[in-house]
């Protein structure tokens, strides 16, 4: 555990120093430098970790006695991933190495690029809510490629926005729904629209929304009975990333408090800032339907709530905004880093909790070569 809070306050205080002033070119050397040094920390914790992390034994054994056969239950582009790597080596450390690197440098590219003013930001929020990808799998894959289609969308290039999500949604199918983000981006909603589909939404979630269209489904398909209830069982408790154990209500309750905690918070920062942020309107309409999507189905179909994830990668910039809408005025920009802050923590203790035996110790590839020797 002690990894973990190490980890924590050190991506803290490099978060803090985006909001310090300092010389141009000084904060330029430093950017420099901090995020190469960020990136390979990171890389190296995701890429050396051995027998820790969710889902491992599944993805091990996949990679390890590939086959098309064996891989069935991955999406074929995922699959063809396996297999390239598969070809050259059966050594999964490398096959760890390169799906991180990945799904890290996809990031910080975009971080970089839109975002260098609050990039230690994000980073640390990366952390506490995604954990950096220390522990990806396919689908932090596919969320680094819909992110960084984003760059095409902005730059409206939607040839390239489609062939990435394309390649996302082959490696894990909640991409899908990004496809829409194209034209969600650039809408204009206005604030009381936001706040009428929200509460519809949580409205529908609230009575069932999900198992209704699941039932309406498997009607339209003519799967009832003992096969129906087997599909409704798995669609209704998947397990990849989540926590089961948990109670699935109270976790659906919790996030909808969250979310009317800082969607408010999110509108009044864009209002006030008066346009001075140009991507925020845009990351806020994709931010709201993640969350739409999340009301309609986290209580009942965790598994298609998973389509929200994409969209739901923008709270961390828009935090960052946040804060960098009260950097002139000192006070308050540090008791607003204070929230952040205690706000991550409680998010990143809740990660590690969700799983806590599969991620504390943090195990290397070192100590797998010290129990041989033992």
């Amino acid at each position: 555990m002690i990894t973990y809070i190490v980890l924590f306050f050190f991506f803290a205080a490099l978060s803090f120093t985006d909001y310090i002033r300092t010389p141009v070119l000084y904060r330029k050397i430093y950017l420099f430098l901090g995020s190469i040094s960020v990136f390979v920390i990171l890389w190296m914790f995701a890429g050396l970790r051995w027998k820790t992390g969710t889902d491992w034994e599944s993805y091990f054994d996949s990679f390890y006695y590939f086959s098309e056969d064996y891989a069935v239950n991955f999406e074929p582009g995922f699959v063809v991933f396996l297999a390239t790597i598969r070809d050259f080596t059966s050594e999964y450390t490398v096959f760890l190495l390169i799906l991180s690197f990945l799904c890290i440098s996809l990031k910080f590219i975009f971080f970089l690029k839109y975002h260098k003013e609050t990039f230690f930001t994000l980073v640390f929020l990366y952390l506490c809510y995604y954990f950096a990808d220390i522990f990806a799998v396919r689908q932090n894959l596919a969320i680094s490629l819909t992110l960084f289609s984003t760059w095409f969308i902005i730059t409206k290039k939607p040839v390239l926005f489609l062939l990435f999500v394309g390649l996302a949604a082959s490696i894990h199918t909640s991409s899908l729904l990004y496809f829409f983000a194209y034209y969600i981006y650039w809408k204009k909603f206005t604030d009381k629209s936001f706040y009428y589909i929200i509460f519809f939404s949580i409205f529908l979630g609230l009575i069932g929304f999900g198992n209704i269209v699941l039932d309406l489904l498997l009607k339209a398909l003519g799967l009832e009975g003992f096969v129906g209830e087997k599909i409704n069982n798995y669609l209704s408790n998947d397990s990849e990333g989540l926590n089961t154990n948990s109670n699935l209500l109270v976790l659906y309750i919790m996030g909808i408090v969250k979310r009317l905690i800082l969607i408010p918070l999110f509108l009044y920062v864009k209002n006030k800032s008066q346009g001075r942020f140009v991507y925020f309107q845009g990351y806020l309409n994709l931010y709201i339907v993640g969350n739409i999507i999340y009301f309609l189905f986290a209580k009942d179909l965790a598994i298609f709530a998973r389509a929200s994830v994409p969209f739901l990668i923008f709270e961390i910039f828009l935090i960052s905004y946040v804060l960098l809408y009260y950097k002139a005025h000192k006070k308050k920009m540090i008791f607003a880093f204070v929230l952040m802050t205690l706000f991550s923590w409680a998010r990143f203790s809740a990660l590690i909790n969700s799983y806590y035996d599969l991620y504390v110790p943090y195990n290397s590839i070192f100590d797998k070569k010290i129990e041989r020797n033992v």
